[in-house]
C-alpha cells in the first residue's frame, strides 16, 4: 500500500493537495504518517493537517493533508 501511495504523491504537480486516511487501517496509517514525515523533511510535501482520532486515547491518526512542493 504505501509504495501505492508514494507514486500518488510522485505523480502530483507541485501546489497539488491530497487527502489520506480512507480506508486505510491503524498501522498501516502509522507506517503512512512516517513516509509523509520522512518526505516532508525531504522537502518533497509539506503537511498541512495531520487529523488524529479525538474518539481514541492513543491519539492514533485517522487522515493527513499533505501539498507537493
Amino acid at each position: 500500500m504505501l509504495e501505492t501511495i508514494q507514486t500518488k504523491i510522485n505523480s502530483l504537480q507541485n501546489g497539488k493537495k491530497l487527502i489520506l486516511g480512507s480506508g486505510i487501517k491503524g498501522d498501516e496509517m502509522q507506517k503512512l504518517i512516517a513516509l509523509c514525515e520522512n518526505l516532508q523533511s525531504e522537502g518533497i510535501i509539506k503537511i498541512l493537517k495531520h487529523q488524529q482520532d479525538v474518539q481514541s486515547s492513543k491519539k492514533i491518526s485517522d487522515s493527513i493533508i499533505i501539498e507537493k512542493i
